[in-house]
């Protein structure tokens, strides 16, 4: 069975150096909330604060069991934004990861009106 994921991996920046601020903080208005949104090459979000950053993926994940398909979502979207912090040419550390299953979600008729 096909789930789908909306993965928030939360991290903390480390060694910034100063030229990785400047840069960070030159191009923070399109990294903030306004920015937000899932999507499968991610998202990268960070405030004017350069502390914690985030990513956020949609995961698509082919597996019956959904405990194993949630697994599954966490260990690619760590893997991910390992991997895309490091192409961007920072350093962090990953403290949290979160997992919202989109085939759980239950859409009420009317409800953004």
């Amino acid at each position: 069975m096909e789930h789908t994921y909306r993965m928030t991996v939360r991290g903390r920046f480390t060694n910034l150096r100063s030229d990785q601020r400047a840069q960070l903080l030159a191009e923070q208005n399109d990294h903030g909330m306004f920015s937000a949104r899932f999507s499968p090459e991610g998202t990268f979000l960070y405030g004017p604060e350069l502390v914690g950053y985030q990513f956020r993926y949609e995961v698509l994940v082919e597996e019956p069991s959904p405990d194993g398909a949630e697994l599954l979502a966490r260990m690619q979207a760590q893997e991910s934004a390992t991997t895309d912090l490091e192409n961007l040419g920072y350093q962090g550390r990953i403290v949290e990861i979160s997992a919202e299953c989109v085939n759980d979600m239950r859409f009420r008729k009317g409800a953004s009106q």
